[in-house]
């Protein structure tokens, strides 16, 4: 398997184990439910919107990458 991240703005990164990158990505996008983004944005994003299923799993889509 390789390890593959994603950086968020707020500058947490999260490794994920896959053998492609769209499992990666799919493990992720599985992973960042309603209830774990809004955790994320209380914890690390005060005072921002939270965001919404599409807009992160969007974002997962794109930044997702193999770790270096």
């Amino acid at each position: 398997m390789k390890t593959y991240t994603m950086s968020c703005s707020c500058g947490d990164t999260m490794p994920i184990e896959a053998e492609t990158r769209a499992e990666a990505v799919a493990k992720m996008q599985g992973m960042m439910t309603a209830e774990a983004i809004a955790a994320h944005m209380a914890e690390k994003h005060p005072g921002e919107p939270v965001m919404s299923v599409a807009d992160c799993h969007a974002m997962i889509e794109q930044e997702m990458m193999p770790k270096e």
